[in-house]
């Protein structure tokens, strides 16, 4: 059996995610409003100077369009995100001749610099901001500690620490990495012995089998039914005996149960990012249950590894009168819902057993999966 080198879906996926989506994946996308209420400072020289209304209006719509210039940076890929730094410093320029809250603007420019830069590209650009806020600190010879202070002390501090965001973001792609590329080898390790298990015991097997129903048909076509007959009957017994040792060899490879199985699930969301919450009591069922809903959540998980964008995931196990109910949901945003082929495979094996899947898009997605009362029974 030949190993392949090539990269798995997932560490390629992991691979493009760590050289493209360094800022959408910051700790500003989750929830940026939250890191806009530091913005607010932004509007403290209103207690000390007075404008009109006319500076009003254009103070709150500069911060206003940073906002939404800030919350399309936290959306953006590294490559893309020097069109929103860019905008940010412009405007940072156009308000600053009517107040020194700009210097909030700088801040929040630092953060994305360091969090989404290269060290070299990230100290040069802080030096050009610095600079920058320097010059403008000269030409309009605002209160040092309201305007070149602030600005200078938020740009540095706060862009090193989306410096260090950064690359403990990228100790952890790392790891990850490490991770899938051990699972995919212990894969690939297990399919070798299994390949290994089935020509050991069925190899010679098959072979043995093949060999006495040769001599039998010879046997036979010469008349000797007495030898065709002992034949046959060893032939009859090798097949008993081979069945007995697959039985016993495939007996080896069967999951650890539906309890191992979903801490496993729950373990692999939880080294993507997501936080898991397991509720219920983990039931006892029929193997063939048991089996239905083992695939039936590791398809589930398996779509919101790749599909969806949320951060937290629940699994919660509940009877309802004489129903078995398997409910996961995530706070993924989702519109609609195009079932697939693993999907489909889902309900399919699930209406086999009487149960059936159920799916809604609600402020995430949900799947409810669902089982007659007397699949609790051990079979």
């Amino acid at each position: 059996m030949q190993t392949n080198t090539k990269a798995s879906p997932g560490t390629q996926a992991m691979n493009d995610k760590s050289s493209y989506q360094y800022c959408s994946s910051s700790p500003y996308s989750d929830k940026s409003w939250i890191w806009l209420i530091f913005s607010l400072y932004y509007f403290v020289p209103l207690y000390y100077m007075s404008f009109n209304l006319i500076g009003y209006a254009l103070l709150v719509g500069a911060y206003f369009i940073f906002i939404g210039l800030f919350l399309w940076a936290s959306t953006l890929g590294r490559h893309q995100v020097w069109m929103p730094i860019l905008a940010i410093i412009l405007l940072a320029l156009a308000i600053t001749p009517h107040t020194p809250g700009s210097s909030t603007f700088f801040t929040y420019v630092g953060f994305l610099i360091g969090y989404c830069y290269s060290t070299r590209i990230y100290l040069g650009i802080l030096a050009l901001v610095i600079a920058l806020i320097l010059a403008l600190q000269l030409h309009f010879d605002y209160p040092v500690p309201f305007f070149s202070f602030p600005a200078i002390s938020g740009v540095i501090t706060i862009s090193a620490w989306g410096y260090i965001e950064r690359l403990r973001f990228d100790a952890r792609v790392r790891w990850i990495q490490s991770r899938q590329e051990i699972e995919q080898l212990a894969i690939i390790a297990e399919r070798e012995r299994i390949a290994r298990d089935l020509h050991d015991i069925l190899g010679h097997t098959l072979s043995s089998i093949a060999l006495k129903a040769e001599l039998a048909e010879k046997l036979l076509k010469q008349s000797k039914q007495e030898q065709a007959e002992q034949h046959l009957s060893e032939l009859h017994q090798i097949a008993r005996n081979s069945l007995s040792l697959v039985r016993q060899t495939v007996s080896g490879y069967k999951h650890r149960g539906l309890s191992g199985e979903v801490m496993e699930l729950c373990d692999k969301l939880r080294q993507n990012g997501f936080v898991v919450e397991l509720a219920g009591e983990i039931p006892q069922l029929s193997p063939r249950a048991e089996t239905a809903v083992i695939l039936a959540l590791t398809e589930l998980t398996t779509n919101i590894l790749r599909h969806s964008k949320g951060n937290h995931c629940q699994i919660e196990f509940s009877r309802n009168h004489d129903q078995l109910l398997v409910c996961m949901r995530d706070n993924g945003a989702v519109e609609k819902l195009v079932p697939g082929n693993g999907l489909t495979g889902i309900k399919e094996r699930l209406q086999a057993l009487a149960g059936d899947l159920h799916a809604s898009v609600h402020r995430g997605c949900e799947f409810l999966i669902s089982l007659p009362a007397h699949e609790l029974q051990q079979q």
